[in-house]
């Protein structure tokens, strides 16, 4: 009797280790194309595991992982423990909703028409009554992200906010001649409704091309925060007056 009641416990115990899985991860997971996330189960020491991603297995084996999502669409992910007796446990899985967005084109610019300038003698020089600059207009949509061109694949509405940043390359002060950096300009919507007009700086004192950028971000009614994306507009100089 003892001897089978000590076979039961034995029993008890492989099987134990056999079913033993972690802890369920977080799922459903939204996520934005280019961005990297980690998942993880709770550990079982001498398991292995197996991820992947609908159906296509993973490289880690340990009970964690960091994954890259460079498509967007709807995905599988799934985990299961092999546990040291050489049992499996049951797979886990959860859904992944990868969004994207596109890029509105480049901006090329030219500084605008010089209206007043006037011949110093002394030092020889034209000198015009303000500095160089292009205006973009409150109003104007060519910064625009266009909201067809999310990638929105969770099954519900979710409302974004749109986040965006322009930082200004240095120029010259067409007075000293000193680099000069211009503050950053950002907006929580599209950049159109930004409420005034912005001045992207020229070169009015080397007369070269300056880039600056603007970069954007989107945020999802679940808190989720997309990869950064960054666009170039270039001002181009006047031409330079001998």
């Amino acid at each position: 009797m003892l001897k089978w009641f000590r076979h039961m416990i034995m029993l008890a115990i492989v099987l134990f280790s056999c079913l033993e899985v972690g802890a369920q991860m977080a799922m459903p997971d939204y996520v934005y194309m280019g961005s990297t996330k980690h998942y993880n189960v709770n550990p079982t020491s001498g398991s292995t595991y197996t991820w992947k991603i609908d159906g296509i297995v993973q490289s880690s084996s340990t009970n964690e992982i960091d994954l890259t999502w460079n498509n967007a669409g709807k995905f599988l992910l799934s985990v299961q423990e092999h546990s040291v007796a050489g049992c499996d446990g049951p797979a886990q899985t959860g859904e992944v909703y990868v969004y994207q967005f596109t890029l509105p084109d480049r901006l090329t610019e030219c500084v605008e028409n010089i209206h007043n300038a006037f011949y110093n003698a002394v030092n020889k020089e034209i000198v015009i009554d303000r500095p160089d600059y292009c205006t973009f207009s409150s109003g104007d949509t060519r910064l625009d992200l266009s909201p067809s061109n999310f990638a929105d694949i969770i099954p519900s509405p979710c409302p974004i906010e749109i986040h965006w940043q322009i930082d200004f390359s240095p120029t010259p002060d067409h007075i000293t001649h000193n680099l000069v950096t211009k503050p950053s300009v950002s907006g929580i919507g599209q950049p159109s409704t930004y409420g005034s007009e912005i001045l992207f700086p020229g070169d009015g004192v080397d007369f070269n091309d300056v880039v600056h950028t603007i970069t954007y971000q989107i945020v999802d009614c679940h808190g989720h925060i997309s990869y950064t994306n960054t666009q170039t507009i270039t001002i181009k100089p006047r031409p330079k007056i001998l």
